[in-house]
């Protein structure tokens, strides 16, 4: 049965929206009206995909959400009504998913709400992050400054995300097309050169039997092995999914040799980020650390928040917590000591931040210069060892001819 959005005045004149199912447009009519409610608008609700999405809207990009807080905030600093201000930004966006989104957000304060609960029916464009800001904006009569504290944020962790990617986008390419180039020459191109070596009954060397025995494993497994890797994938997800899975995962991650380094200060210059802005925006320490949580996606520093969050709340300090945690390092615990102390915990936490975030910074510039000769060694390694399985044989059936 067809889902249909409606918005709809009530007996006393109230505005209010929601969803229902009906048979068609005049079933749904006559519901509402049988419901007291005076039908203003009714649509098809938009469908829905195999995994739940919608397949008429997109999510809202990165640089719209950023371009809307920025704009936002200019005007509403400048004395420019909410409601203007969003009519405003939801007539010159070209963007499907944000005139809609802003459309709903409109119709709701219209209707009484303020900005964070319509912000709040939209969670997947809007986090708590932003929510926990604009309340407390609304709240201080600074909504201007909230918003513009939130694009900010969203823009530097734009521009981090965006540099720790491009860092990475090499080596995973390269690999990614290495593994396609072996997998095609050892089930297409070797299996003719070994039909070759076995008609020709040439004493074959070591690397050359090694190579062979791998194409034949390939070549006549490879269903097997394509059905391994599906099955460890799902079973993968599975376990991921549970409470336990994701922690032990997020534990795996910060412990992996060699990256563990980089790995942690990419979350402590997350969690450093967020920090900063909340604090600077006035938002209560408990929420704050509460909005944190809920933005940081590695369970281990989640349960590190928790157990901050509880011991904040039995009287404890942020610093105290952190000084026994072995992955928040001494140096960020005593700048947030320093800023209890002194009662300038933002500028402890936005310092700490830009050491975080030159750090790993420095650390992706470093890999990224030593991962280019290394994987041009490790490709060379390979080249030469297939080659010269194949080369010697081929010699030696060469000699016998002669």
């Amino acid at each position: 049965m067809p889902t249909f959005t409606y918005r709809a005045r009530q007996e006393n004149g109230a505005l209010t929206r929601g969803t229902l199912r009906a048979a068609d447009e005049d079933r749904a009519t006559s519901l509402l009206r049988a419901n007291g409610l005076t039908p203003i608008s009714l649509e098809a609700a938009d469908e829905k995909s195999w995994f739940g999405r919608s397949t008429k809207t997109g999510r809202v990009g990165t640089k719209e959400l950023i371009m809307f807080f920025r704009e936002a905030a200019s005007m509403i600093q400048a004395g420019v009504p909410i409601i203007e201000t969003l009519k405003a930004l939801q007539k010159q966006s070209r963007k499907n998913r944000l005139v809609k989104v802003l459309g709903e957000i409109v119709y709701d304060i219209e209707a009484g709400e303020s900005l964070s609960i319509a912000l709040s029916k939209h969670p997947i464009t809007f986090n708590q992050f932003v929510l926990g800001i604009v309340r407390i904006g609304e709240a201080s009569g600074k909504l201007g400054t909230s918003l513009d504290a939130i694009a900010k944020q969203i823009e530097e962790e734009y521009a981090f995300t965006r540099k720790i990617r491009a860092a990475l986008i090499y080596p995973v390419f390269v690999l990614v097309l290495v593994i396609i180039l072996v997998f095609i020459m050892f089930i297409f191109v070797l299996p003719q050169l070994v039909a070759l070596f076995n008609d020709a009954n040439v004493p074959l060397p070591l690397p050359t039997r090694i190579l062979i025995a791998i194409t034949n494993f390939m070549t006549n497994y490879y269903a097997l092995l394509i059905a391994v890797a599906v099955g460890f994938g799902l079973l993968f997800r599975s376990w991921i999914r549970t409470a336990e899975g994701r922690y032990t995962f997020s534990t795996i991650m910060l412990g992996i040799p060699i990256f563990k380094e980089i790995i942690q200060k990419v979350y402590l210059a997350r969690i450093t980020s967020i920090l900063a802005t909340l604090f600077a925006s006035d938002v209560p320490i408990i929420e704050a650390l509460g909005l944190a949580r809920e933005s940081i996606g590695n369970k281990v520093y989640q349960r590190i928040l928790d157990d901050t969050i509880q011991a904040v709340k039995d009287g404890a300090s942020i610093s105290y917590v952190w000084g026994s945690e072995p992955y928040i390092p001494a140096m960020l615990t005593t700048m947030v000591s320093v800023g209890e102390r002194s009662g300038e915990i933002s500028k402890s936490f936005t310092l700490a931040n830009k050491f975080f975030a030159r750090d790993v910074a420095d650390i992706l510039e470093t890999i990224t210069i030593l991962l280019e000769p290394l994987l041009i060694i490790i490709l060379g390694i390979g080249v030469g060892i297939i080659v010269g399985s194949v080369l010697l044989p081929i010699y030696n059936l060469v000699l016998v001819i002669a």
